[in-house]
Order: C-alpha cells, then structure tokens, then sequence
C-alpha cells in the first residue's frame, strides 16, 4: 500500500506536451513561462557604449526545464529528477569587455538553495537576484559577477518578429518549437565594473524560444546569428548543422525593416561560408570564426568576424561560443555596418550534446 503512495506523491507536477505546436503566438501574453514545455529560454545580448568611451557586450540568458523525463546527473543508479525539483532553472551572463579584451562568465541555479520563478500569467523570471521582467512595456534586465553587475532598461523600438510561421519555428524532422524576438530595443542603465558604476546606452536583442528543443539523429549542433545593421534592419539566422556530412541539415531566418515588417527565409535562400577557425584547446572544439552570409533575394551580402576571439562560454550544461561580432558587407549594392552576437553549440569533442537527441 505505502509504494502506489509513493509514487503518486512522486508524480511530476506538469505535464509535457510534444505535440506540434499550431496556435501562433499571441504577446504579451506568452512573454510569459510556458509550463507545458520541456524547454523555454528568454536570452538577451547587446552592444553597450559608456559614457567615457568604454565598449562592451553581454549575453544575460534565464533557462528553465521541466524534468518529467530526465534523470539525476551523474548519479550510479537512474533516478528521476522531478523527484527532487519538478522545474530546474539556470542562468548564463558573459561580459566582453573590448578594452580590455577580457571575457568573463558566470552561471547560476536554483538546484539547492537559490530562489527562483518563472511566472506564468506575467513576464517575471527570477534566480536569485538576477531578474528579467516586463513593466509597462520595457524589460528590466538585472545580472552580476564577479566584477561586473549589470542594470539595464530595454525599450521595443519594433514588434516582436515571430519566427518561421505565426513563431512557430520548423528545425527539422518532427522537431518543431516557438520562437519570436525583439530584434532592435534601446537600451539604457548602469554597468558596474570593479565597483564603478558607468552610465551604459545601447541596443538589445532578445529571444524567447520555448517547445520540444530537441535534434534529429542527424543533427549534432547549431549556428545562429543575430545581425543589427545601420540602415535600421535586423537579421536572424538559425542554422543546425549535419556535422558526418559537412552540410546545414535545416535553418531558417528573418530580415526585419525598418517599419518591422518580418521577412521570412528558408534554409535554401541562406548562404553561409565559413571564413577561418578558432580551436579550443580546453575543449577540444574547432569553432568558426568569421563568415560571409549571402542571401540574394534580399541582395545582401554580410562579413561578419568576432570583435574578440576568445568568446567561448565553459558552463553548464555544454560549452558553447556565444560573442559580439562585426559585421561589413552590401544591401541592394548600398554599404552597410553593424554589430551583432553569433552563438556556436555541439562543436566540442570532449562534451557533444547528447541529451538533445
């Protein structure tokens, strides 16, 4: 009698839901957490500038997993993880700092004593005291580390774009999730390095994407691309990659104009062209590192390169390559400049990402 108790009072607290996704998004409302997905990442990155010249960049990312169908990480025995916390939340902030040239990184959990929410009727997520939350339109974004603390305000100049159709984002197979982002937000707040405050102004992107995340056999990692240009318009670009067989297994993309409107690409009006290479050492990962993105029937043509090499993020659950980049190139044979962020995953020998399979 007392083991049918145990097991009900060991049930998991949500259910998943794997099916594919068919409603659109629907903002604000699903700002907001998503407590029938696996999976739901809210992700910034930006480009700040302080007032006395200094330039830096920042990726502040909130991860949160149900964890009805994983198990307890490196445990003898298989145990389930719900048994111990239904939601597992995680958080990753990185500073460039182009002075410098220093990259910094750190991470955050709520696996024992931290406090954490992800609040499902409003944008509020919480561990410890980094925050993401919206009011009265603009996010409030807060994150710190050793050296480093970052208060920002981001205000929307554009819509969301919503990514594939209606956000509803194919990556191949099955595999199918939710997808918009904030591709141009005016940022503002407070950068405090080594105890000084510096009065920081920018621009922001964000993303939130939330689903079944998950590869097809073939799929061994991904390429994505985030663009800012000075004519006012955005690119995305979201690459996973076939690595047995040299090819992009399936990708998407989005231009977004100056007035908003959201261009959808497919995988086959995208070109990309790896230009040279960085090797981790610690890692064992040989990461791309400078591209040249053709995609004509926009007539763009972009080259992109790190503003620092040596980007590459060490934490958990995988390393990753995660910097602000350059970017020069040609839009209907008129120059133009810009800055963005590319993130490089499942390219490490030593640590692949299998639990995504």
């Amino acid at each position: 009698m007392l083991f049918p108790l145990f097991v009900i009072a060991c049930a998991p607290a949500y259910t998943i839901n794997h099916s594919t996704p068919v409603k659109p998004v629907s903002l604000p409302a699903d700002e907001a957490a998503h407590y029938w997905a696996q999976e739901e990442w809210w992700y910034y990155t930006g480009h700040l500038k302080a007032e006395d010249g200094r330039e830096f960049g920042y990726e502040v990312t909130f991860f949160k997993r149900l964890t009805n169908e994983d198990n307890v990480p490196e445990f003898f025995i298989p145990i389930p993880a719900y048994w111990f916390k239904d939601v597992a939340m995680l958080g990753h902030f990185t500073i460039t700092n182009l002075e410098t040239k220093e990259f910094k990184t750190e991470e955050i959990h709520d696996f024992l004593f931290n406090k954490s929410k992800a609040d499902e009727k409003k944008y509020d997520v919480m561990i410890d005291d980094w925050i993401a939350r919206e009011e009265n339109g603009k996010h409030i974004l807060r994150a710190d580390m050793d050296g480093y603390q970052l208060d920002l305000e981001l205000d929307p100049i554009k819509p969301a774009a919503l990514h594939g159709q209606d956000g509803i984002a194919n990556k191949g197979g099955e595999y199918t999730n939710y997808y918009y982002s904030f591709t141009n937000m005016k940022t503002t707040g407070t950068l405090t390095v080594d105890g000084q405050p510096l009065k920081v102004k920018g621009k922001s992107w964000t993303d939130h994407e939330y689903g079944t995340i998950k590869f097809t056999q073939a799929q061994d990692g991904w390429d994505w691309f985030s663009v800012r240009l000075d004519n006012n318009c955005e690119l995305m670009l979201y690459m996973l990659r076939n690595d047995q067989e040299g090819i992009f297994d399936a990708g998407l993309g989005t231009f977004v104009l100056p007035n908003g409107k959201a261009i959808r690409l497919k995988k086959n009006d995208i070109k990309v062209k790896n230009l040279g290479y960085w090797y981790s050492e610690k890692t064992d990962s040989t990461y791309p590192s400078s591209w040249e993105v053709t995609i004509d029937s926009l007539k763009l043509k972009l080259y992109i390169s790190p503003m620092l090499v040596e980007q590459e993020v060490r934490l958990h659950p995988m390393p990753y390559w995660e910097g602000i980049v350059e970017v020069n190139g040609t839009y209907k044979n008129s120059p133009v400049h810009g800055s963005g962020y590319i993130e490089l995953c499942g390219y490490s020998k030593k640590y692949p990402i299998l639990y995504m399979k």
